[in-house]
């Protein structure tokens, strides 16, 4: 080999000598003795696939922030499935006035008036869904923040009420807490199942 590099559009020409097998893999080429076989394209990987069955133990109760209170439900804070689909056995409800906004207390109220507490979902139910990761929750939550009425807990300090829900906050889900006082839209659905 020289000790002289030579370029040809950019590619170096010992370079090209090397990945021929050197000098001796050169002459094989120019003579037809070696044949270049363009690479296949690798095939891009293939999509995950997304687990939507959701698995909640209902045995153990959520655990609640220090500033809990009280539970306005507890009958229900253990109550609903074990084990669920996600994609098919939940949906999303809105209030009517939630084409605008509508107070969270509003809507507190019109569960319990339609005896709909029950199926909503949780607070287990929100961490074991969060647990599913973020592509899951994307795909098929996309931005939305949902509710989880029955998990409705009172505050120490001032007895106002706050409900569960969870969210897609830095490409993690987790789980917040709204205050009942403040407005609900068409990205707040409650979570429940069907």
């Amino acid at each position: 080999m020289s000790k002289y590099n030579f370029y040809v559009e950019g590619v170096s020409i010992e370079a090209v000598l090397n990945k021929l097998g050197g000098v001796g893999g050169a002459k094989r080429f120019l003579s037809d003795e070696l044949r270049l076989v363009e690479a296949p394209k690798p095939e891009p990987p293939p999509e995950p696939v997304l687990d939507f069955i959701v698995r909640v133990d209902r045995s153990v109760k959520p655990k609640y922030p220090s500033w809990t209170e009280k539970v306005e439900h507890p009958e229900l804070e253990c109550s609903g499935p074990t084990e669920y689909d996600l994609q098919t056995e939940v949906e999303q409800w809105f209030h009517d006035d939630q084409k605008n906004m509508v107070v969270g207390n509003i809507i507190y109220k019109q569960l319990q008036k339609d005896d709909a507490l029950a199926t909503c979902l949780n607070l287990q139910d929100g961490l074991s869904i969060a647990k599913k990761g973020i592509v899951v929750f994307r795909s098929l939550f996309g931005e939305k923040s949902l509710f989880l009425w029955r998990s409705v807990v009172q505050q120490k300090d001032d007895g106002h009420l706050f409900v569960p829900y969870i969210c897609d906050t830095s490409g993690m889900v987790v789980v917040c807490w709204g205050w009942l006082g403040h407005e609900w839209g068409s990205f707040d659905p409650a979570l429940c199942f069907k």
